[in-house]
């Protein structure tokens, strides 16, 4: 039997079904023109309507990255690229365009250059982060088939574990170090935030996405945000999905301790 991911698809998966998909209509329209031809019709120019859609399609993903994650180098990088391939229709060869619109082309793909070196880190760390998140959801889920009750506001306490403070903030370094959560620092307690939907790269709050609260007394409370639970392809039991979460961490915090750090990343790689 196949597998299915009990959580719905990434958005980065988008790009490649959009730029494949752009292929399929470059070739049907490849096809149209060439069957209006055998016909005795002239055509002209390049296959533009396949190059207006696929800018189009870069556009409003970069639109609905910015409501998903918050994070505003999505939305311009969507900008620059759909400007970038509308241009693509003035630089083929015989076409009447003045010679300045070719060199703007070249000028605008040299900008999407600039700025995604510029903004590397922020692109690199998000997506790293929103990985790690969705495979602490996927572990979490895995033995859970309950339905019983769904989402709620509430926190979810999550039991104790035995650590020093000094453990526990070489844990949390390690976690963050390795992009699996963002790590906030309180006066009383670590905040150990991760999410599916808003980046961890623009949030200034632990609390505003998902997380788990880790006191410096070793009490352990869990809040799944709603728009990871609603992630879920199934309203799974909400408590049990937290006290998985919380048993996941409690784990990895246990593997820490006992120098069996790599044992975390390996679990995780594991989650599908």
């Amino acid at each position: 039997m196949a597998y299915k991911s009990k959580i719905r698809i990434s958005m980065g998966w988008f790009y490649p079904i959009g730029i494949f998909s752009s292929y399929i209509l470059l070739l049907l329209e490849y096809v149209l023109r060439r069957m209006l031809r055998q016909e005795g019709i002239e055509i002209t120019g390049g296959p533009y309507i396949t190059i207006i859609l696929v800018a189009l399609m870069f556009l409003v993903l970069g639109v609905v990255q910015w409501f998903r994650y918050r994070n505003w180098i999505y939305p311009v990088l969507g900008f620059l690229v759909c400007i970038t391939t509308a241009q693509v229709a003035f630089i083929f060869p015989h076409h009447d365009t003045p010679e300045i619109m070719k060199y703007t082309y070249f000028i605008c793909f040299i900008m999407i250059i600039l700025f995604v070196l510029i903004n590397w880190n922020s692109f690199y760390s998000h997506e790293k982060f929103e990985l790690n998140s969705r495979k602490l959801f996927r572990l979490a889920s895995e033995r859970i088939n309950q339905t019983d009750n769904g989402y709620t506001e509430r926190p979810f306490s999550g039991g104790r574990v035995e650590c020093t403070k000094d453990e526990l903030l070489g844990f949390t370094r390690f976690l963050q170090g390795n992009y699996i959560v963002r790590v906030f620092y309180y006066e009383t307690y670590v905040c150990l935030s991760f999410s599916m939907n808003k980046s961890l790269v623009v949030i200034n709050e632990g609390r505003e996405v998902s997380h788990v609260i880790i006191g410096y007394d070793g009490s352990m409370t869990v809040k799944v945000a709603d728009k990871d639970y609603g992630d879920y392809r199934e309203k799974l039991s909400f408590d049990k999905l937290c006290a998985s979460l919380a048993d996941i961490f409690s784990r990895f915090l246990d593997y820490y301790k006992s120098g069996l750090e790599q044992r975390i990343v390996t679990e995780l790689k594991s989650a599908r």
